[in-house]
């Protein structure tokens, strides 16, 4: 796959536009504060007009985290996560795993079984390993998680060459441990009832390669080898709380291990103790390790959380603050992964759902997701029928219903659509490696909530909610799977709930030095969503607003009906000459935006909107309301409504204010001549404005000369 071309890595300083109008400079504090990326927010009436950004290949579309990340706003949808458990059972009750449950093969390895060069050391002395069924054991037959299979192979001549170097530093293989049929997981047909999870009873265990993160998760072994696809070693070990991590594509051989799909596959380390990852990963001599100093920079990928349900939104403030903690305040900045997808991977368009595709937001981040789960699916379908078709069709009648029926699915995919994949492959591995230089890591959800309640008996091992959950996995999974970067799983506990978990996306070959801010960043993870839970309890919070109701009483097309050329006073709004509203009016309209305003401080971004929403109803001729609402809506995420009502406030008033947050919200939707003419505007309005200097800078840096447009304006000097 070619290899993408290199580029300056984008800044991370903060906007600076990060307050309403009227209400001076920010806090120091208040520049801390956590942010929720939640998803459902219905948009303005007039973001229907906003004009789709045009596709040119944007740079990152990101935006500052540093000021943006409310604690009040986590602390109020995680006090909904908090009694919706209540309400359902109180705390969850661990399972305890029997060995008998998990382990497939008892083994007692404690030499190589072939000669290797000498260890560095026996890193991993006293410490217990268990292989996935899918490796070659000496003198075993390989299981492939199907007993139809093992009575067809004759026993390995030699271990899989990585277990034979685990154990060669120190490790003793305790057990091969279970799996799901051919390699076909997570999720595809998955025996929750007989395997549990030890994070919570009557919960899925993650299917896939199952039995690694269970025996790692529940203590029978200190460390798992396995392999992943497209999910099938990182998903079960989000789903029971252990660590993982998916090595980079090819550097770790894949002879010796049974695959569904070679293109998707990379092993994958597993353990409960993150030193323990990291030991092992020296041990099997991963690439990339960085210098003991070296601190990378975290890019959050909000439209991904906003795609999971509230428990994993609620945790993103822990998530900010752990790297905050570790690398600095400034080290984490929010990315819009799924709009520069959309505009970096163009192959992606024949693998869309069918339609107009979205302008931009979150429905067009629906769409991204479907399209690479869709092309991952077509690698998986084709290579598996290539390679175990002819088998699966002899002995259909020893195997899972959902095995067969994914082998008559994958029939389906032709020479064609599989070309148009592995293109995809190929184009999202030249734009990660692109993005990913020097140092800059992906974070993102690695499921979109907690495991799942395993399916009554007589649902054939699967529901709704289930296969809901399997299919936002792959999704969150295909991203690492086609472009082959590592991607390390982290736990994030909820105390009395669930597990639920994060992945970190490196650069290729960067395995070891994401090991390494994995054990960094690992125990400050446990401690901040910890101490979210526990200070959120302490604090009494308003109930909870569903994000729907901000859009009632926004001020859509027919508020903005009246509008008049407006003159600024200090400290107040900026109204029309053509009348002002009455005095109870004015002031009424004025309290409201200072509750909006108040609220905005505070992180309640929500709140802040329909303050000003209220605003607007009773004064829809004051470009300060549209405008500070604009601003609500881009903390929220939500650029294209956020354009809209600067675009109203900058048809009352041209504002420096107005075009900086215009500007932004065009950037982050991926509409780069759109922000570049508003930050240039702002330029020619106040020409010592470092905002958008910067912002311009760092256009530039990141994709080059602009097609259609001219050198950057003079200021820069």
């Amino acid at each position: 796959m070619p290899a993408g071309e290199g580029r300056p890595a984008p800044s991370l300083e903060a906007p600076r536009d990060q307050q309403p109008d009227d209400e001076g400079e920010e806090h120091e504090d208040s520049q801390q504060q956590r942010r929720e990326l939640s998803s459902a927010a219905s948009p303005p009436a007039a973001a229907a007009a906003a004009t789709p950004p045009r596709r040119q290949g944007p740079g990152l579309p990101l935006l500052a985290l540093a000021a943006s990340l409310s604690a009040g706003a986590a602390y109020l949808l995680l006090r909904r996560v908090l009694r919706g458990r209540q309400g359902s059972g109180g705390k969850v009750r661990r399972a305890a795993v029997a060995k008998h449950q998990v382990f497939a093969a008892v083994l007692a390895l404690e030499h190589p079984s072939v000669p290797l060069p000498p260890a560095a050391g026996l890193r991993l002395a006293g410490r217990t390993l268990v292989l996935s069924d899918r490796l070659d054991v000496q003198s075993l037959e390989t299981a492939f998680g199907c007993e139809a299979w093992k009575a067809e192979r004759t026993p390995a001549a030699h271990t899989y060459g990585p277990a034979d170097a685990l154990v060669a530093a120190g490790a003793k293989a305790v057990a091969t441990v279970l799996s799901e049929p051919l390699g076909l997981g997570p999720l595809l047909s998955p025996d929750s009832a007989t395997t549990p999870n030890p994070a919570g009873r009557s919960r899925i265990h993650g299917g896939g390669d199952f039995g690694a993160a269970v025996a790692v998760a529940a203590g029978l072994a200190d460390l798992a080898l396995a392999l992943d696809e497209l999910g099938g070693a990182r998903v079960p070990a989000a789903c029971c709380g252990a660590y993982a991590l998916r090595t980079t594509a090819g550097v770790l051989t894949l002879e010796g291990a049974a695959t569904a799909a070679a293109s998707l596959a990379a092993p994958a380390l597993l353990a409960a103790d993150p030193q323990a990852l990291l030991k092992a990963g020296q041990a099997l001599r991963l690439p990339g390790g960085g210098a003991a100093t070296e601190v990378p920079h975290y890019l959050v990928a909000e439209d991904l959380f906003a795609a999971c349900g509230d428990q994993a939104r609620a945790m993103v403030p822990a998530v900010v603050a752990a790297v905050k903690r570790w690398a600095g305040p400034d080290q984490a900045q929010a990315l819009s992964l799924c709009e520069w997808l959309f505009h970096r991977v163009e192959s992606l368009a024949p693998f869309m759902p069918a339609g107009s595709a979205p302008a931009a937001g979150q429905d067009r981040a629906e769409h991204v997701l479907q399209a690479l789960a869709a092309a991952a699916e077509a690698v998986q379908q084709w290579e598996f029928l290539q390679q175990h078709g002819t088998w699966v069709e002899a002995d259909q009648q020893e195997l899972p219903a959902a095995v067969v029926a994914f082998w008559r699915q994958a029939q389906q995919v032709d020479d064609a659509r599989y070309s148009s994949a592995l293109a995809v492959a190929a184009e999202l591995q030249a734009a990660m490696r692109t993005a990913l230089a020097d140092g800059y890591v992906f974070v993102l959800p690695t499921t979109p909530g907690p495991a799942p309640p395993v399916p009554a008996a007589g649902q054939g091992g699967s529901s709704p909610e289930v296969d809901a959950f399997r299919q936002r996995c792959c999704q969150f999974a295909a991203v690492a799977s086609l472009s082959g970067v590592p991607q390390a799983v982290l736990p994030l506990p909820l105390p009395g709930g669930m597990p639920l978990s994060i992945s970190l996306l490196a650069l290729h070959k960067r395995d070891l030095a994401l090991l390494q801010a994995v054990a960094k960043l690992g125990p400050m993870l446990e401690e901040e969503a910890a101490a979210l839970a526990a200070q959120q309890k302490a604090q009494p919070a308003a109930p909870w607003q569903p994000r729907a109701a901000a859009a009632a009483g926004n001020g859509g097309a027919a508020a903005g009906a009246a509008r008049g050329s407006g003159s600024s006073t200090s400290g107040g709004p900026r109204r029309g000459k053509a009348g002002a509203a009455d005095a109870a009016r004015t002031a009424e309209a004025e309290a409201r935006k200072e509750d909006g305003n108040a609220a905005f401080r505070a992180g309640r971004y929500e709140e802040a909107a329909r303050q000003y929403s209220a605003a607007l109803q009773l004064d829809p001729r004051c470009a300060v309301y549209w405008a500070n609402r604009g601003m609500a809506n881009l903390k929220l995420g939500a650029y294209g409504a956020a354009e809209a009502d600067c675009d109203e406030a900058l048809k009352l008033e041209l504002s420096a204010k107005a075009l900086l947050r215009r500007g932004s919200a065009r950037l982050a939707q991926g509409n780069v001549g759109g922000a570049h003419a508003d930050f240039s505007q702002v330029l020619a309005l106040e020409p010592q404005n470092r905002q958008a200097r910067d912002e311009l800078l760092r256009m530039q840096a990141l994709g080059g000369a602009l097609e259609g447009e001219g050198p950057l304006p003079g200021a820069f000097g």
